[in-house]
């Protein structure tokens, strides 16, 4: 199977805050209660295993020879290299689709009905002996692709073949558990392998890259088209989140709300039955403080970030109370992952407050870059405004007082707390 291309990085999942254990004493019902701050409760998302390298789809080759390609900008050479992988996997599926529908045209297939297994057997009657067969079997260990494999050394007839031949290409691609034993999961799977979506938005990055955004726009469009397709369904979101930047670039605002509305209503955070959750983490925010709110609420979709941020900014500077929470969500979210990143380090460290937290994140290369990168230390001056806007004053100052108080490695945000500060709003 082949490595998988992120597009993005990992998924993550936003969980309920604050669990506290409870212990009743035997023979009564008084309730014990810990003592000590409410931890976060948190629910660490399934983290799928990296796939061993591929070296002999010729389809993969050509895309990792055109991400090279485009890394080193030469531009044309890669939109061949992309173009081939294209054809070439459409080519190596449209063949393992003919082999799998000639097998399930038989008269065997009728008997099989949609069991893969069965399928295999009633065709190797054909070519292998009984005693040979029951033999194979028990050499595969209740395993089918390996059974497969098996087979296909006798070197088996055409129907047989074909599908064994198909049966392991497609399963090298997307793993067994894809298929099972379903005949009709198999000719699914088959089919979307023709497509290539990772390799067709790279040819729209290209597009992009070269300064022809229409081009880019409809390529991406495409792409998205084919998302069944992807090998990683998360890698939805960075195409989601081009497109939204091709329609800002545009000022075509109104598809670009959509687009990051469709990454952000895909979070946990924001599924219709959150609202509450959602109304909690605000109330906290502006009622009881941000490290407050930090203590208590994790948001762990990191794929979200930008499009919370760039939602945030935008009903911001449109006047609307929206902008509260999708920036608090972004900043949320960030220093959740500067956390874990520090507890890589520092396996005890609890959040004590924003001002020891972005002191951490400072002195730390990697942890400050992130921060800047993902626009941190603007979300938190933004989300400061968005508060002051609310008329929840206090929890602006908390923000902006820390942002003040940092090194000029913030900046021009730093200077912005400041100047924030000094406004009428909190005189």
């Amino acid at each position: 199977m082949k490595p998988r291309n992120t597009l993005v990085s990992a998924l993550a999942f936003l969980v309920l805050a604050l669990s506290a254990s409870v212990a009743v004493a035997e023979g009564s019902k008084e309730v014990v209660v810990p003592v000590g701050p409410p931890q976060p409760r948190t629910v660490e998302p399934f983290q799928a295993q990296p796939l061993p390298p591929r070296t002999t789809d010729p389809s993969w080759l050509l895309f990792q020879d055109g991400v090279r390609l485009f890394g080193e900008k030469r531009f044309g050479e890669s939109l061949v290299a992309f173009k081939k992988s294209v054809d070439t996997r459409a080519s190596l599926f449209d063949r393992a689709s003919a082999d799998i529908a000639a097998a399930t045209t038989t008269k065997e297939a009728g008997k099989a009905k949609d069991s893969l297994s069965e399928l295999v057997k009633l065709l190797a009657a054909r070519d292998v002996l009984p005693g040979d067969f029951e033999a194979i079997r028990g050499r595969s260990g209740d395993s089918l692709i390996t059974e497969m494999g098996l087979l296909r050394e006798k070197a088996p007839s055409g129907p047989l073949r074909g599908l064994i031949d198909a049966t392991l290409l497609v399963v090298e691609e997307r793993g067994l558990s894809r298929v099972g034993d379903s005949i009709d999961a198999l000719k699914r799977a088959a089919a979307d392998l023709g497509h290539y979506p990772e390799a067709e938005f790279w040819i729209a990055r290209i597009y992009l890259a070269e300064g022809e955004s229409r081009l880019a726009e409809l390529q991406m469009l495409h792409a998205y088209d084919m998302r069944s397709s992807l090998e990683l369904s998360d890698d939805r979101f960075a195409m989601l989140e081009a497109l939204a930047g091709i329609y800002k670039s545009q000022g075509n605002l109104k598809d670009y709300e959509l687009r990051l509305r469709e990454i952000a209503d895909a979070s946990e955070l924001f599924v219709g039955n959150n609202e509450y959750y959602r109304n909690s983490m605000e109330r906290t925010l502006a009622t009881q403080g941000f490290d407050r709110f930090m203590s208590l609420f994790r948001v762990q979709e990191t794929h979200a970030i930008a499009a919370y941020s760039g939602l945030g900014l935008l009903y911001l500077e449109a006047g609307r109370p929206l902008a509260v929470i999708y920036l608090a969500a972004a900043v949320n979210a960030v220093l959740t992952r500067e956390i874990a990143a520090i507890r890589i380090d520092v396996p005890g460290y609890v959040y004590t407050g924003l001002q020891d937290l972005a002191a951490k994140i400072l002195a730390d290369r990697e942890r400050a870059r992130f921060a800047s990168d993902s626009g941190l230390w603007r979300d938190i001056v933004k989300l400061g405004e968005a508060l002051a806007t609310t008329g929840n004053r206090e929890t602006a100052r908390e923000l902006w007082s820390v942002m003040a108080s940092l090194p000029g490695k913030v900046d021009p945000w730093g200077k912005r707390a400041a100047s924030a500060l000094a406004g009428p709003r909190l005189r």
